[in-house]
Formats: C-alpha cells, sequence, structure tokens
C-alpha cells in the first residue's frame, strides 16, 4: 500500500515501515501462523526441493517433467492453488521465466523482397508528398546527395609549388529540397548542407500564364535566389553532366545563383528557348564564381536540328551578362575540376568598375554519342590592372555503351537526367537485363587568367570519365584528371562519386 499524507497525519513515519517491512519479513521467515493468515501483497515462489544428488545418472533415471497445471487457462479463469506461469518450476533449484509470445511460422507468408522494397518506397512517397487546405497546398521534400572520395599525385616541381595532393572523403552536396504549388504560384526552396553550404534555391512563380504589359504577354515571371542564365553547363543541374565538376572556364567565370528576378519562357514550338533577369548580390563560393552588386545576364538557345524526340538534335547559345563587382573587387581563380583539391590558378583580389561576360554554347546529339563545347571571355574594366580580358574554353564527348541518349529540355536548354532502358541490348559489362547504363566521357578544358597586369597563371586539364546509373535516381562515377598549370609540373586526380538525386 503506498505511502500517503493521511498516513502522515495518523503517525505513519518512513520508520515505522522499515520496521514493520522488517516484522514481516521474520515472520515470513520463522513460518508463524500470523505470517501464513496475512500473506503479503506480492506473490511468493514455493521454496524449491533440495535436489538429490544421482552420479552419473542414466536416462532411465532422469526424471519425467510433470503437466503444469491450469497451463491452458487464461489468467482470469485460474482456480485457487493454481501457479503462474511465470512462477512454474520445471527444473529443480531454479525458476523458468517462460512467459513470451510464441508464432506459428506456417503463418508467415512468403513475400518476394521486389514487393517488400516497392512497399518501402510506396510508404517512402508517402511520407515527403503531401496535399493540404483541400489541395490550396502541394509540395513534395527530399534529398539530394553527392559523396565524393578524391585521391591524388603530382610531380616534385607541382608540390613545390602547391604542396602535395591529399585525399579526402566528403560531402560534395547535400541539399534538403522542397517543391510544390501555392494556390497559382510554383515555389522551389533547397539549402545546401555540402561543401558550398547556403541557401541552394528559393524562388516563386506563377503557374498560369506570365508576365503582362498593357495587354502583351511577355513570358513567365520568377522571383528570388534563382540561377543566373549563362552557360549551358552552368544551367544544367550538376546532377546531370556528364562529369563530377563543371569545366574550367564555367566553374572560373560563369554565374551561379543569386537575389533578382528572371523573366523565361520557350518559343517557335520549344526549338527556342531564352531568358534574361536582373540580379543582386548572393553568396560567393565554387557554385557562383563572379558576384555582382548589380547585374543583367541573358541567355538564348535554338535548336537548327530536333528528331526522334531530342535522340538527334543541334544546339546553339549565346549568353551575356553585365556586372558591377561587390565592393569594386573581383578574383577569378580555378581548381582541377576536383572539389576538394587546392587551387591552381588565382588572379587575386583586384580593383574593377565592371565586367562583361560573353559565352558561346554548341552542342549535339546523335544517338549514345553526344558532344558540348563552350567558349567563354570576360572582359573586365580595371585600369589600374591595365584592363584585362580572361578566356576559357572546354570541348567534350560522351558515349553510352549500353545505347541510351542523352536527354534534353526543349523548354530550358539544357541537358537532363539519363534514363536507363529496361533492358540492354549490345556492349555491356554484365548479362542481358536491368544493368542500369554506362557512359564514357572525355574532355579538354583550358583557362588563361593573364592578361594586362594580372598574373593568375594557366591552367589545362584532360579528362577522362566512367558513369554507372543504375537507375534514374542512383549514379556511380569515376573521373581521372591530370591537370597541367602553366609551367609549374602536373598532377593527376581521381575522384569517386556516390549520387543520389530523387524524382
Amino acid at each position: 500500500m503506498p505511502y500517503t499524507r493521511a498516513m502522515k497525519r495518523r503517525g505513519w513515519s518512513y520508520s515505522r515501515w522499515v520496521v514493520a517491512g522488517a516484522a514481516a519479513f521474520l515472520a515470513a521467515a520463522l513460518g508463524s501462523d500470523a505470517a501464513a493468515q496475512s500473506p503479503p501483497p506480492w506473490p511468493t515462489a514455493p521454496p524449491a526441493p533440495t535436489p538429490t544428488v544421482t552420479p552419473n545418472p542414466t536416462p532411465a533415471e532422469a526424471p519425467e517433467a510433470a503437466p503444469v497445471a491450469g497451463a491452458e487457462g487464461a489468467q482470469g479463469d485460474r482456480q485457487e492453488g493454481d501457479v503462474p506461469k511465470s512462477e512454474q518450476v520445471t527444473n529443480p533449484g531454479e525458476v523458468a521465466f517462460t512467459d513470451y509470445r510464441p508464432f506459428d511460422l506456417e503463418q508467415i507468408e512468403p513475400e518476394p523482397f521486389k514487393s517488400k522494397w516497392q512497399g518501402a518506397v510506396a510508404g517512402m512517397r508517402g511520407l515527403t508528398r503531401y496535399s493540404l487546405f483541400d489541395g490550396a497546398v502541394r509540395f513534395r521534400l527530399g534529398v539530394q546527395a553527392q559523396l565524393d572520395g578524391t585521391a591524388g599525385d603530382a610531380s616534385g616541381v607541382f608540390e613545390e609549388a602547391y604542396g602535395a595532393v591529399d585525399s579526402d572523403l566528403g560531402l560534395r552536396r547535400g541539399v534538403i529540397f522542397a517543391v510544390g504549388r501555392i494556390k497559382d504560384f510554383n515555389f522551389e526552396l533547397g539549402f545546401d548542407f555540402g561543401a558550398d553550404w547556403g541557401v541552394d534555391s528559393a524562388w516563386i512563380e506563377g503557374s498560369k500564364g506570365g508576365l503582362e504589359v498593357w495587354g502583351h504577354y511577355l513570358g513567365k515571371l520568377r522571383v528570388g535566389y534563382i540561377g543566373e542564365p549563362f552557360s549551358l553547363e552552368r544551367q544544367t543541374s550538376s546532377f546531370n553532366t556528364g562529369f563530377q565538376e563543371r569545366s574550367l572556364p564555367v566553374q572560373t567565370m560563369a554565374p551561379g545563383s543569386n537575389l533578382g528576378t528572371l523573366l523565361h519562357d520557350s518559343a517557335r514550338s520549344e526549338r527556342m528557348s531564352w531568358a534574361v533577369g536582373l540580379f543582386s548580390v548572393g553568396k560567393s563560393n565554387d557554385n557562383n564564381a563572379s558576384t555582382s552588386l548589380l547585374s543583367l545576364t541573358g541567355r538564348i538557345t535554338w535548336l537548327p536540328v530536333y528528331r526522334d524526340g531530342g535522340r538527334r538534335l543541334l544546339h546553339v547559345g549565346l549568353s551575356g551578362s553585365s556586372r558591377s563587382p561587390t565592393g569594386g573587387d573581383i578574383r577569378y581563380r580555378s581548381r582541377p575540376e576536383a572539389r576538394f583539391v587546392d587551387f591552381l590558378a588565382d588572379t587575386g583580389s583586384f580593383s574593377a568598375d565592371r565586367v562583361r561576360l560573353l559565352g558561346a554554347e554548341l552542342a549535339a546529339v546523335n544517338g549514345p554519342l553526344w558532344a558540348a563545347a563552350e567558349y567563354i571571355v570576360s572582359d573586365v574594366s580595371a585600369e589600374l590592372s591595365g584592363d584585362p580580358t580572361f578566356r576559357g574554353s572546354y570541348v567534350q564527348v560522351g558515349w553510352f555503351l549500353t545505347g541510351e541518349s542523352r536527354r534534353y529540355r526543349t523548354n530550358s536548354g539544357t541537358f537532363d537526367r539519363v534514363l536507363p532502358r529496361s533492358k540492354q541490348e549490345g556492349i555491356h559489362p554484365f548479362k542481358n537485363g536491368h544493368n542500369g547504363a554506362w557512359e564514357v566521357v572525355g574532355r579538354v578544358s583550358r583557362i588563361d587568367l593573364e592578361d594586362g597586369l594580372i598574373e593568375g597563371g594557366e591552367l589545362t586539364d584532360f579528362s577522362a570519365a566512367l558513369n554507372w546509373y543504375a537507375n534514374a535516381t542512383t549514379r556511380i562515377g569515376l573521373n581521372y584528371v591530370f591537370a597541367q598549370p602553366q609551367d609549374r609540373g602536373s598532377a593527376h586526380v581521381a575522384v569517386l562519386r556516390l549520387q543520389y538525386n530523387p524524382w
């Protein structure tokens, strides 16, 4: 019985409880009649009989187990004198606690692993997709991830200039995002916890119609933290590029995401796309090489050839941007197309009044074969530095060994994710079946950051990639980069990436 305030008022102290408990224990030990008439409120097990020790008992001498009384009755149907199941003595000298939930193995129906996996996927989709307020708010949550392992070796001259190429394992990108619709507006929110952590995207756009001025439709309007429309490779998602990192001129000079407004659309049956926007400051990192206090950026693309649903196409594009460097300073620097290797070309910060970027792009797809090339020029107005002009270019060619084709998005003039065919035919490393897609890619890229009074160096990369697309969401890629900074030796860099990119 619990100790209460009423007992305290009647004079029951803790010491009396201790004395009473000790007396009850002594009475039970001596077998007094008072203890027998007033048993304690808790169940006690009967004393265990002293076993008779028989040396080397034979099977004939082993006692048979006695049947347990009341084993099949429920607890509420126990008869007086029955012993609870948890207190039954099965072996001399010990109590066996046999209360468990038995089950019949025949009642478990066999289920293929594939159906279990499909059920798990359906459950996850249910947890990540929401429709609220009678469908007025709909959105989906998701996670994108890229895990990179980097290793390298370098010549003695290279190590004297830059140090050794260290091995590293790191999260290149880890984006938590939400995309959806609130009534008549589409939105996207994303935050990157990877190497270039920070806001990845945050914008809203009308889902119907667009911007109209004096009754004339101009295009779709997007407002927020947006990627500036410049360069084919920059506009293509990093999860959909042939290489793990973008080429030297793109990572060095092409702007990334900044605050602003964007007007965009497609025309002529989506054979042409265009985008133009006004932008201001954003984060400065490897995903945004050129920040600006105020910039006007635009891009236009055209498909002179588009056949077989995009399996055969020719793409041409032109980009331009006029920029006011943030704080009046500008800096260009470039890594050897591996995020966890240090910069090999660097102009350092220098004063500049204005920057004009110009980019030309060309791409083609012919079944499993594809190619892309870009040329970017940065004309810097910096009188104290001799008004330097920096240049860069790249050419890359890819081939799907399993027959897929690089997909193209006509409404934005960019490449889309790879969809492996369900059945493979022809050349592949495994037997026919659901083996995913295999791709090999080669690239040569170059950046020149020396002009005027600026000596940022020159860098040339020769790269090769082997990509395995296990399915539409999972990809494993191995990149090899041979980096040659001017007059400073060379380095070999290998990067292995595990990527997950849900729909």
